[in-house]
């Protein structure tokens, strides 16, 4: 018998569902043998740690199953899995020049500066992971709805294809609705099976105008035009530049498929365009990671301005994009960070935890509450998008809700198409002290936005309390259990095998 350490842990930012009865062979299923956590945008994400009974496997021999009954019968189906490697490296710093060479071991490709533990990929001066193994930085993710249920002791046996003894059991529990859990079992491929199970969840396509990151890319002073890409089943993602977020067609649920973004917004006040998105794609500024997996696509980069280390990372799954902004600046005077819609969304409904009957984007302004929501919604024809945005600090801020919407407003648009549609999102409207590691004290500043996309809602009037309920599963993450699994014993009586 193979015994592994058990571990338990919560993981953050779950999507919402309610639980499901499952009937099969004509009668009621044993509440084990189903999955009945129904979050069906969100992943669990695990570490190496969390997982030492895979530590030092090959990440492409990881692979990952669900135990189900088909027609009463016990059956193994395998599920999309996929591992990221991670490793701590230095941020270097900004070369001298565009034409200033850079080698691998840096995020810049040169210099030295603080580190951080960041994704590893060998298409960036970052570089692949020195440790090739699956390790305890590493991280492993795989989607709740692919779980299943846990095999009864007479069905204990093991799939197809595995390296026999080697499975890991990972159950998931749902604390906002006590009882409800899942499975889904981890275990060493014998060499013939694909982790990705013949899924692809995410098609990331990383594309510079100018060519080869490596080669092509302006470190020292951009910008850097893209035409990259996001495409999954529910939408659509554009980028332009690095810290341009430009595009989002919803293609779910019978949506129109329009484009309703203008742009993913940052600058340090509505009236001050000095600092931006643009002048951050503008100047220096290099790419940690673009990773396009069958589970989850990442795009990871750092450098606004005089923030060279600030960071975004957009983790993008099947149904949600998860956008990670690390701040590392001298002191500012404060931040925005929001959403403005295209003339595309014109008609969608906007609503709020504090402006649950919406309001209509149109281009007339509205009176929307100061008081950060704990989550948006817009909706109509369109599709549906709905937002959960979150910041944690090291030291005390004031956040306010920021809303506009005005297709000819008074302030000067820093870019995009010049009007305010639906514009919305929180701002930190008090002053930020330093935050940037190389200047001591520095204090610390993350906000999290995870943005899920569905068709438009069947009936309107159920948007504020499905967005409320996905709300609450964000901020009430699964717990994990991890132990070994391994079928029973084969014991031998008078010649035969029990």
């Amino acid at each position: 018998m193979i015994h592994r350490p058990r571990s338990t842990r919560r993981i953050g930012r779950l999507g919402a569902g309610a639980a499901l009865v499952l009937v099969a062979a004509g009668g009621l299923v044993a509440c084990d043998d189903v999955n009945s956590v129904a979050r069906p945008t969100a992943p669990v994400v695990m570490t190496g740690a969390e997982l030492p009974g895979l530590t030092g496997l090959a990440p492409g021999r990881i692979v990952a199953f669900k135990h189900s009954l088909v027609n009463a019968e016990p059956t193994w189906t395998q599920v999309p899995v996929q591992v990221d490697q991670r490793k701590v490296v230095n941020f270097g710093t900004k070369p001298a020049s565009n034409t200033t060479a850079g080698t691998t071991g840096t995020v810049y490709g040169g210099g030295s500066s603080v580190s951080a533990l960041q994704y590893a990929d060998p298409n960036t001066f970052v570089g692949a992971d020195s440790d090739p193994g699956f390790d305890a930085d590493d991280e492993l993710v795989f989607m709740v709805s692919d779980g299943g249920g846990k095999p009864r002791n007479d069905q204990r046996t093991e799939p197809a294809g595995v390296v026999p003894g080697s499975g890991v059991a990972v159950q998931f529990d749902d604390p906002v609705t006590p009882g409800k859990k899942g499975w889904v079992y981890l275990f060493e491929s014998s060499g013939s099976l694909d982790p990705a199970a013949g899924k692809d969840y995410v098609d990331y396509k990383f594309n510079l105008t100018s060519g080869a990151y490596k080669t092509t890319y302006k470190r020292a002073d951009g910008p850097n035009p893209e035409t990259s890409k996001v495409i999954t089943d529910t939408y659509e993602i554009g980028f332009g530049d690095r810290w341009i977020e430009d595009t989002w067609k919803v293609k779910a649920g019978g949506a129109t498929g329009v484009d309703v973004l203008d742009g993913h917004k940052n600058q340090f006040a509505v009236n001050y365009c000095g600092r931006s998105n643009a002048t951050f794609s503008d100047e220096e500024g290099a790419f940690i990671a673009n990773i396009d997996g069958p589970v989850r696509a990442i795009r990871s980069y750092v450098g606004a301005n005089s923030g060279p280390l600030t960071e975004r990372t957009h983790l993008m799954y099947r149904d949600r994009e998860d956008v990670i902004t690390n701040l590392r600046v001298h002191n500012i005077p404060g931040v925005m960070d929001f959403l403005d819609y295209s003339a595309a969304a014109q008609g969608m409904t906007y609503r709020s935890s504090t402006a649950p009957g919406g309001v209509t984007i149109d281009g007339v302004n509205d009176s929307i509450p100061t008081a950060p929501p704990t989550w948006e919604a817009v909706d109509g024809p369109q599709g549906q998008i709905r937002t959960h945005s979150t910041t944690s600090s090291s030291v005390a801020l004031t956040l306010e809700m920021f809303y506009r919407d005005q297709t000819s407003p008074p302030e000067g648009q820093c870019w995009g198409d010049g009007s305010f549609l639906g514009a919305s999102g929180t701002s930190v409207v008090s002053a930020i002290p330093n935050t940037d590691p190389r200047t001591s004290p520095s204090d610390t500043l993350e906000s999290r936005r995870v943005t899920e996309f569905s068709g438009p809602a069947a009936d309107p009037s159920t948007i504020a309390g499905d967005a409320a309920a996905w709300a609450t599963n964000l901020d009430t993450p699964l717990t994990t259990t991890v132990t070994g699994y391994a079928p029973p014993p084969v014991s031998v009586v008078g010649g035969r095998t029990d």
